[in-house]
């Protein structure tokens, strides 16, 4: 309740109301006629009912909790806080994906052709043969620290029909504890994460110049008549040729620069524009590069017979030589061959064994009876976890592969069930509620407590289910 005051249900005060309702179809579905209060869904004349509300003796509020929904409220707090140090596992499972992708880019680049700057496959390797694992490792051990510091704390939620009021303050202080140290974990963990985007959006960054080129090497493919033996280097677009060059009018285009040559495929035609190679000067061919104008900078490509002069932006005109450069050394700063590639952009990285061990933890903390299997991200874990001694369940390996709350979820809802038919059948045995509704309810909820003892009972391989909902 809102003031704090601890009383008994029976020594609360009730608020009594009457309300139209339907029988079939609920309270919500009423509406007011000329005749009378009717169901808007199935047309039957309105029903009167009563409703009472438990208030405060202290203070007259509504937010009057039973004990027994204290006690579930704090069992869900507890294990549901504990759930939280999964987030090690999804902060990394989201950094897998974004790697996917890039590795997907760079396979795609390579067997294309664009074989530029080998840094990129080592860090990739150093990254997934080193740096992930160490990340795993780091995640696993300060989830494990989480876990022992409140390893105490678990024997007070055992048996939670045991508890009394006075002991609520110190289990709720005790899982504020275990919350704050998760909320240290989680940023921890962001930490960690951080680290390893950082060297993706390096590599990131360095595959963006790759990709456009590619992508304009791609849309322009039948009009460059590539051969097998040339390599495609580079493509610059918002490049301009004078009417000097072309001979009929300044021209824009894009300058390509293979390992053989640079071409330059710009607009043709005033009435029935086109696209074609305008220019074509052999790599072999080129003596120097320079800039001259200051006002109208152009850049000037010297070759043994002729001076291709282009025009663009600063940023243009600045990587241009750079590329040429590039192209003319291409030997020195690109992959051999695409094997190694190949091999460091299909090595797998494997998270899952993370997700079992942070499950296992949570499991260790908040279940009674978890085997003891030691910490670590080894091969051998989960080899040991599969041929775990006779004398544990057979269905634990089988509970293990599913969702690990799914198991807490169904019990928690049982224990729900339970608490209400207990509480129905007090209201009933008062005279607080009518026949027709007690039956009502009692039908709807025995249904769903036999579902979900049935769901546990498949789960864990106990066959028990309630016969007596009242026991």
């Amino acid at each position: 309740m809102d003031c704090g005051y601890v009383f008994c249900l029976k020594c609360s005060k009730q608020k009594v109301s009457e309300f139209n309702t339907c029988s079939r179809c609920g309270p919500s579905s009423m509406e007011e006629t000329e005749e009378g209060a009717v169901c808007s869904e199935c047309g039957e004349p309105a029903q009167r009912a009563t409703r009472r509300e438990h208030l405060c003796v202290n203070c007259g509020s509504t937010a009057v909790t039973p004990i027994h929904n204290m006690r579930q409220k704090l069992v869900s707090r507890f294990q549901t806080t504990y759930y939280k140090l999964r987030v090690g596992h999804e902060l990394l499972s989201g950094f897998a994906t974004r790697l996917r992708t890039l590795r997907w880019h760079i396979r795609e680049l390579r067997n294309n052709g664009f074989l530029h700057n080998p840094e990129i496959e080592k860090k990739l390797l150093e990254l997934i043969t080193k740096r992930i694992p160490a990340v795993n490792e780091r995640i696993v051990f300060r989830a494990h620290k989480v876990v022992e510091r409140h390893k105490a704390s678990k024997a007070r939620f055992i048996h939670p029909e045991k508890w009394q009021v006075s002991d609520f303050p110190l289990l709720a202080g005790l899982i504020e504890g275990i919350q704050e140290d998760i909320d240290d974990y989680e940023r921890y963990c962001l930490e960690l994460i951080k680290e390893l985007e950082d060297i993706l959006g390096t590599i990131e960054r360095e595959l963006v110049p790759l990709q456009q080129w590619h992508m304009l090497f791609s849309k322009y493919a039948e009009h460059l008549d590539i051969s097998e033996e040339e390599k495609a280097v580079a493509a610059i677009p918002l490049v301009s040729l004078s009417k000097t060059e072309t001979g009929k009018g300044v021209s824009h285009g894009t300058l390509f620069v293979t390992t053989q040559r640079l071409l330059f495929l710009g607009q043709t035609g005033l009435i029935k524009r086109g696209i074609s190679v305008i220019r074509i000067v052999p790599l072999s061919a080129i003596t120097s590069t320079s800039e001259e104008g200051r006002i109208r900078r152009r850049l000037l490509v010297t070759t043994e017979e002729d001076v291709l002069r282009l025009r663009g932006t600063s940023e243009t005109l600045q990587e241009i030589p750079k590329t040429i450069a590039l192209a003319q050394n291409f030997s020195e700063h690109s992959l051999v061959t695409i094997k190694g590639s190949m091999r460091v952009t299909s090595m797998k990285v494997d998270i899952m064994v993370l997700r079992d061990e942070i499950d296992r933890l949570i499991d260790q903390a908040v279940t009674k009876d978890i085997p003891s299997v030691p910490s670590g991200l080894h091969s051998h874990h989960t080899t040991a976890q599969s041929h775990q001694p006779a004398q544990y369940p057979p269905s634990r390996s089988e509970v293990s592969r599913l969702p690990h709350d799914q198991l807490f979820q169904l019990r928690q809802q049982k224990y729900s069930l339970q608490a209400t038919l207990k509480l129905l059948k007090r209201q009933f045995d008062e005279g607080k509620i009518s026949n027709e509704s007690f039956f009502k309810q009692y039908r709807s909820l025995s249904r769903d407590l036999y579902l979900v003892e049935t769901r546990i009972g498949e789960l864990t391989g106990e066959h028990s289910v309630t016969d007596d909902p009242f026991f």
